[in-house]
């Protein structure tokens, strides 16, 4: 078996664990932990049972901190749509969120709701129209209602053709008085 090239220092291996300490990233935690038990000896047995990761992958991540540092070991993953809207470009929505209604920036036949409050629909139509974006699932306009400090409620499934429920109950109490 070859002899491991990577090893940790007392002062790198501190700052390691001072960095598992601070990230809220559970990928980000579990490559810390694997680099700095593969840079400490652990044999990669004891540490494949430990941690699902590949040898390959733990060189990698070694080459990485030997050209960056922890810096180099930070997930540059971003999710598909994640940069669709610029910064600058989620500021103007966020803007437009909270000064606007729905009914005041788009017209009544393009809104899917009445207009007075942002649905995810209406949301969908307006990043569309004034960004020229569109994300594949709802989930990432509800993102954007959230950062902009909105609350996401689900609709009722209310049928406008049918009469309320209390309605129908109102109407048969008074048949059956008479």
């Amino acid at each position: 078996m070859a002899k491991r090239r990577f090893q940790l220092t007392e002062t790198d291996k501190q700052a390691f664990e001072q960095a598992e300490g601070q990230t809220r990233d559970a990928c980000a935690l579990r490559r810390l932990q694997a680099l700095r038990l593969y840079g400490t000896g652990t044999p990669m047995p004891d540490l494949q049972r430990l941690l699902p990761v590949s040898d390959r992958r733990l060189r990698e991540w070694s080459q990485k901190y030997r050209q960056a540092g922890l810096a180099g070991l930070k997930s540059q993953w971003q999710a598909e749509n994640a940069l669709k809207l610029s910064r600058e470009q989620r500021v103007d929505v966020q803007q437009r969120l909270q000064h606007y209604r729905p009914e005041q920036v788009m017209a009544a036949d393009v809104r899917l709701s009445q207009g007075q409050f942002w649905t995810v629909s209406d949301l969908q139509i307006g990043v569309k129209s004034g960004d020229a974006v569109e994300y594949r699932t709802p989930g990432w306009y509800r993102t954007l209602l959230h950062e902009c400090g909105l609350s996401y409620q689900r609709t009722e499934k209310v049928y406008r053709s049918r009469p309320a429920a209390h309605s129908v109950a109102d109407f048969e109490a008074e048949l059956e008085k008479k």
